[in-house]
């Protein structure tokens, strides 16, 4: 497994065994957690792929009722249960499983400014996996549900360089900031996409505390 699988060391006392194997070395006392798309193959059939590139056969659930969908974007916790074959990297149990909210790319007008907000943020953590753009962050709150948006100008969707230019925007909706609360959100980048080309770049942008820096990078969104 590889970076943004995070590899979990747990201590496990079971019917008087701790840290069972199976007869592949694999550990039923460790688990791994990841951000991962859904990939349905069938009727009540589906693969968890890793925001990593691993695909994962659920050979077992302790989630049975989860409602999975097609491009759903989760957190998984899971345990190798053994090597996969074909496409399917490993097979799995699932111990848990959360869908992650997913949103898509607004246009920001004079109309919605207000609702969208402008609140600061700190982003912890960002990557791309497929058409999926990942954002990690924390914001203070604690007693009103916060607006989270990625939005693009309507009236300058681009830059001088004419890179698409995305705001990470926050409502906080004037909740007091009494706890620090940490969120992760999805954003489906698939408006981006250009006929003829096989990647854009774009720049993410995002208002932090009062006296830090604003954020600011570019990326690439491969969709080749």
């Amino acid at each position: 497994m590889r970076k943004k699988l995070f590899l979990v060391l747990t201590v496990v006392l079971f019917l008087g065994f701790s840290g069972c194997h199976d007869d592949n070395g694999y550990s039923l006392g460790k688990f791994w957690i990841s951000t991962a798309t859904i990939e349905t193959t069938g009727s009540n059939s589906y693969v968890i792929v890793t925001d990593d590139g691993d695909r994962l056969f659920p050979s077992a659930s302790d989630v049975p009722c989860f409602d999975v969908k097609d491009k759903q974007r989760v957190w998984v916790n899971f345990t190798i249960l053994g090597e996969g074959s074909g496409n399917i990297d490993y097979l799995v149990k699932v111990n848990d499983m959360s869908e992650i909210l997913t949103k898509g790319i607004l246009y920001l007008t004079a109309q919605n400014n207000d609702s969208i907000g402008d609140d600061p943020v700190k982003i912890k953590n960002y990557w791309i996996s497929g058409d999926f753009l990942t954002i990690r962050f924390t914001y203070g709150g604690g007693k009103r549900i916060h607006y989270i948006n990625l939005v693009q100008d309507a009236e300058n969707p681009v830059n001088n360089e004419g890179k698409p230019v995305l705001l990470f925007r926050h409502n906080r909706k004037d909740d007091p900031a009494n706890y620090l609360l940490h969120g992760t959100v999805s954003f489906n980048l698939f408006n981006l996409r250009v006929n003829g080309l096989t990647s854009v770049q774009f720049v993410l942008k995002a208002s932090l505390p009062e006296g830090e820096t604003p954020f600011e990078v570019t990326l690439t969104y491969n969709y080749n």
